[in-house]
């Protein structure tokens, strides 16, 4: 399986949003949601980019999104461990180490939809090189 681009890069968020576009099922699961959800990684090595979900259309780019619903901040280290599934979002908000902004609440009211924008990307993931 061939890698894709560093984390956080230009070439990676590209990556996602190709996943994303190419979903049929992430179509369908995502009809009547509409969420902007923006990851800041701060440090010299950080980064940001978002995830726009707009009724069934779903997106990725890198930079600030324009009025996110949600901004989740975190330092590289917590954002490589979350992006990667060994530590959970609650548990790193619980210690500190994620900080998030905007109404949280569309996190929860959506979430069948951000699990279905995370398993398109699951491939991505995989071939990801994280340092």
């Amino acid at each position: 399986m061939p890698v894709v681009a560093r984390f956080l890069s230009d070439e990676w968020v590209a990556e996602l949003g190709d996943a994303l576009a190419a979903g049929e099922d992430l179509a369908e699961a995502t009809t009547g949601t509409h969420l902007t959800v923006q990851q800041v990684v701060t440090g010299d090595d950080g980064g940001a980019w978002w995830v726009r979900v707009d009724g069934g259309q779903v997106r990725a780019g890198t930079g600030r999104a324009e009025d996110p619903d949600v901004t989740m901040t975190t330092d590289r280290p917590t954002a490589v461990a979350l992006a990667q599934g060994h530590l959970a979002a609650q548990d790193a908000f619980a210690a500190g180490r994620l900080r998030l902004g905007g109404d949280i609440t569309v996190i929860i009211r959506h979430g069948e939809a951000l699990a279905c924008v995370d398993d398109a990307v699951a491939a991505v993931r995989a071939r990801t090189t994280w340092d």
